[in-house]
């Protein structure tokens, strides 16, 4: 289950109606966002109406009393419950809440199937520049990646899966065993210094590999102390916007893919070398990452690989969208993505790196998500101190001269004792 909510703080003197026609003339360009679908098949089936139609609604929070933002989390709420049902009824949802004079809060809510979140900066662009009467390019038609992805060679995409996935024994899974149905979710987020951010980015310069994958490196690291593994297997997502297709960069829709990352480590084994083997492991299936994740898990015979996410969110929305438009500006703004996943961070680029952790609150508590961001942060100042020191001597449970990790405006995250069991550690220097 995956459900995308975006919330844009509005300011100036905003049209209700021009707003609500600009949202229709979106989905008259992309249809399928107002699609249903039918469960009566094996399989969801997509129906696309004639004329394509999204449930539209106009809250006055500031006219009801009470705590504004709760009742601004209470509408929010209602409309991610609204598209987590498939049926005969739509997964995009809008709703304008006004908050204040001149001050709105504009909250975009969908099912993953029609639209995930790499679309939402195209969508809001879009919508923006319509409601300011502006022409708009012809949009690049989303059965054009449908009819790509029906043509890959799917035996290939699988054999490239297997050779990196060979030899997986036990799946990574930190969430009870047999658990069902999803608790309630709850968010984390810790700000990197400035100077650890730098670090990181000259880290992935000097081991000619990208940010994405010291992050990927360093939460592995975070997986082999938490579970007392050595080989670990974590998800992550891809755009799904390939390079070859022409108007894929404009498309909106479900383009997104999640993908296994697999990560093992030796007594020897240092950082350096773990970027490397993550490096190549990426290349070799770069082609491949459209293979669905069911068809990776029955790679390797289980049918978990993990329970555990981590995204490298880099579509960061243009906020100057609607500057100059009657005076109209953005305040800011917010992404969520709801998925099934007790555990799932985002890292978030900026001038100061940003986590995001969401997990299930009848899986984990506060304390033990807060050690767990404070560890990833320690790993990452490890890693980029000495790149070359083997991982086992890397201390995740109370490694010294931490880098502080801000949560929010005043609170830091510090490492504490708490039941994340460490590997075994041989800190013997390599022959």
């Amino acid at each position: 289950m995956y459900a995308v909510q975006l919330v844009i703080g509005l300011r100036g003197g905003l049209d209700a109606h021009r707003l609500r026609d600009a949202l229709y003339a979106v989905v008259m360009r992309h249809p399928h966002l107002a699609a249903r679908f039918s469960e009566r098949f094996d399989e969801p089936v997509q129906i696309v109406p004639a004329d394509p139609w999204v449930p539209w609604r106009y809250v006055d929070v500031g006219a009801e009393g009470g705590a504004v933002e709760d009742q601004i989390e209470r509408v929010c709420a209602a409309e991610r419950a609204a598209v987590c049902e498939l049926g005969d009824r739509p997964v995009f949802r809008a709703v304008l809440i006004r908050t204040g004079d001149d001050e709105h809060r504009f909250v975009l809510t969908n099912h993953h199937i029609v639209m995930d979140g790499w679309s939402l900066p195209i969508l809001v662009g879009e919508l923006f520049a319509s409601y300011a009467g502006q022409p708009l390019a012809p949009a690049g038609p989303y059965r054009r990646f449908v009819t790509w992805l029906a043509g890959r060679d799917a035996a290939t995409a699988r054999a490239a899966w297997a050779q990196v996935l060979a030899g997986v024994d036990t799946p990574t899974v930190v969430g009870p065993p047999g658990r069902s149905g999803l608790g309630r979710r709850a968010v984390a987020s810790c700000q990197l210094p400035g100077q650890l951010t730098e670090a990181v980015t000259e880290l992935a310069r000097s081991c000619h590999t990208t940010v994405n994958i010291v992050l990927h490196a360093a939460y592995a690291q975070l997986l082999m102390g938490w579970t007392g593994q050595h080989d670990v297997v974590f998800g992550t997502t891809v755009s799904g916007r390939p390079v070859e297709l022409a108007g894929a960069e404009s498309m909106v829709g479900l383009l997104i893919n999640t993908i296994a990352v697999r990560a093992t480590a030796t007594a020897t084994t240092t950082t350096a070398g773990l970027l490397d083997q993550l490096h190549h492991a990426h290349h070799h299936t770069l082609d491949h990452q459209h293979l669905a994740l069911s068809d990776i898990h029955r790679l390797t015979g289980h049918e978990q690989l993990f329970d555990t996410l981590f995204v490298y969110e880099n579509y960061p929305l243009d906020t100057t969208a609607a500057l100059g438009i009657d005076g109209l500006a953005v305040t800011g703004y917010s992404t969520r993505e709801y998925n099934h996943y007790p555990l799932a961070i985002q890292a978030l680029p900026g001038p100061a790196l940003t986590l995001r952790a969401e997990y299930d609150t009848e899986v984990f508590d506060p304390a033990t998500i807060d050690t767990l961001l404070a560890r990833f942060t320690a790993l990452l100042g490890a890693m980029t101190t000495n790149p070359h020191t083997a991982l086992s001597c890397i201390d995740v449970l109370d490694p010294p001269n931490t880098p502080a990790c801000t949560t929010g405006a005043t609170r830091r995250c510090s490492p504490r004792r708490h039941p994340l069991r460490p590997p075994s550690r041989n800190c013997s220097p390599p022959r």
